[in-house]
């Protein structure tokens, strides 16, 4: 969810009702907030690489 627009895998959705845009913000948080980015990225990458062996 970018911009507080929502793409599903067939289609784009227009969500207008503040409730069931709050419903989407609600559902994407937790996701978003594990995300990592960068030098933290790149060393869950090479943890994840390591660990196949």
């Amino acid at each position: 969810m970018l911009d507080r627009r929502e793409e599903l895998v067939s289609a784009q959705v227009k969500i207008t009702q503040p409730g069931e845009i709050a419903l989407y913000l609600r559902a994407f948080e937790q996701p978003r907030s594990m995300a990592v980015y960068g030098a933290e990225a790149r060393a869950l990458i090479v943890r994840a690489i390591d660990a196949l062996g």
